[in-house]
Parts: C-alpha cells; structure tokens; sequence
C-alpha cells in the first residue's frame, strides 16, 4: 500500500513541478526526460582538519527514465546550462529518492553554458 501511494505522488510530483532536462550519457545518447531540481551539501575533514563543503544541483529523474543507472561523466542540460554528474567527496554520484527505488536523486555540477 505505501508503495503504490509513493509511486503515485512520483506521478503527481513528476506532471506539476518537474522540469524538461537533456540526460546526455558519457559519449552516448541524448534522452529528453522531466526531472524535479533540488540541492544537497556534502561536507567533510580532510587530515589536516580542513573543511570542505560541496553543494550540487541534484536531479530526481524515475528509475525508467534514462534505462540504466547514472554514471560519473554523464551530463545534464538544463535552462540552457550543463552540468556533469559527479561523485562528491568520494560519495556516490546518486543514491535512491525513497525506499521504493522509483526514482534516481543524481548529484552534478556547473560545468558551462
């Protein structure tokens, strides 16, 4: 039961606040696909006790959307800027939105445009 009401507010979020995005595959194929735009901040110590902070342009983008799982290198268009997924602070370059799988939350940066 919790599934299917997830998976139907996936639907609802995905036709009224998500956004059209090019998902470019490193060295591939071009998608056209809706995504939800969000943040995450990353933070870590090095040895030296220096502080690093890392925010990212995230996109949520369903699970069938883009056919297979994001990759670091794999960029992103949106209004007219590009930006590459990546893996911050040696974490993951994306990791699931909720506990059902329905949907990618990729990391990814400014690179231009």
């Amino acid at each position: 039961m919790i599934k299917s009401g997830i998976e139907a507010l996936r639907a609802i979020q995905m036709a009224n606040v998500a956004s059209d995005v090019v998902y470019r595959r490193l060295g591939g194929e071009a998608l056209s696909v809706k995504a939800v735009v969000g943040r995450s901040v990353f933070r870590s110590t090095d040895v030296d006790g220096i502080w690093t902070r890392i925010e990212t342009r995230d996109f949520i983008v369903g699970k069938g959307q883009i056919g297979c799982e994001p990759q670091v290198g794999d960029e992103i268009e949106f209004l007219g800027n590009t930006y590459e997924v990546l893996s911050p602070n040696g974490e993951p370059a994306w990791r699931w939105s909720d506990a059902f799988h329905t949907a990618y939350r990729i990391h990814a940066m400014h690179t231009g445009g």
